[in-house]
């Protein structure tokens, strides 16, 4: 499962605007600058909207989210 072109836009957008790479599969998207606990925020709006999902308050944290391999992970597990 790959994420929606929408998903990688945002992030790779977060990342340009904080001067940096756009993310690979592994990289941890916190270190990086692609998502900080605002961006977070925003980011799961964006994969609610466009992978059908619904993402409870307690799995907003950024364990959830710390790499496109762990979010397309998450992802999977809540569309099944």
């Amino acid at each position: 499962m790959s994420l929606p072109q929408p998903a990688i836009d945002f992030l790779n957008d977060a990342a340009d605007s904080n001067g940096a790479l756009q993310p690979g599969a592994v990289d941890d998207l916190f270190e990086l600058g692609a998502l900080d606990s605002f961006a977070l925020v925003d980011f799961v709006t964006v994969l609610e909207e466009h992978c059908g999902i619904k993402v409870p308050d307690p799995d907003i944290s950024p364990a959830n989210f710390r790499t496109i391999e762990a979010i397309e992970r998450y992802v999977a597990a809540r569309q099944n």
